[in-house]
């Protein structure tokens, strides 16, 4: 089926929030929908200046840090979004800065996505209840989780040193390695060295009061 040119933006710029490559993006068939349902539950403006802000973070080599904590709260939706196939519940102040009138409340947004939902191959495993892996499957070792270089790859960014990637590529900029999104850089990291929500949080508040370093 075909899909709107805002669509394959939008599958473009969903490549680091996601950690997947566009192959596997266009390959869950779920591009249009996704970009449909986040619209509606965010609102078009509000969505369109989230795009904007997040595609300039991005194109200047920067990342999430320069979002606003109600477009940081949509990107953290769109990725969930695409993971288990249901819009999430918004942090209450986002909701309410984006004055939407729908509950906020999760939602699935269509029988296919809880199956096309890229958390079932984050670990190489099936939905429960639908695409079986096949007889005998469970006695195969999975492919080996891939390295930051295959990752890098995958998503189109250089390694570091390479510089920006070549003008007409259909792809985004360099991103420094603590910033590389996928699942392998996660793997490597303590919990402990992972913020809470509140250390976040108190930090967006700090900055917002003209407290921040």
């Amino acid at each position: 089926m075909a899909i709107s040119a805002d669509a394959h933006e939008f599958v473009r710029l969903c490549i680091p929030l996601t950690g997947f490559a566009e192959f596997d993006l266009y390959g869950t068939g779920m591009a249009q929908l996704y970009l449909d349902t986040a619209r509606a539950q965010v609102g078009e403006k509000h969505f369109a200046e989230f795009l904007e802000a997040w595609k300039a973070a991005y194109e200047a080599g920067a990342g999430v840090e320069l979002l606003t904590p109600t477009q940081l709260e949509i990107a953290r939706a769109v990725t969930y979004l695409w993971y288990s196939g249901a819009w999430p519940r918004l942090a209450p102040a986002a909701h309410a800065d984006l004055r939407r009138e729908q509950a906020n409340a999760e939602f699935v947004v269509a029988p296919g996505a809880y199956v096309e939902g890229l958390v079932w191959r984050t670990f190489h495993g099936h939905p429960a209840g639908a695409k079986p892996p096949g007889f005998g499957t469970w006695g195969v070792r999975p492919p080996r989780p891939s390295t930051l270089a295959e990752l890098r790859a995958e998503i189109g960014i250089p390694e570091p040193g390479e510089g920006a990637v070549p003008a007409g590529e259909e792809t985004l900029v360099a991103v420094p390695p603590d910033k590389l999104p996928g699942p392998l850089l996660a793997r490597g990291t303590a919990p402990s060295a992972v913020a809470t929500a509140d250390t976040v949080q108190g930090t967006v508040r700090q900055d917002a009061q003209g407290g921040g370093t």
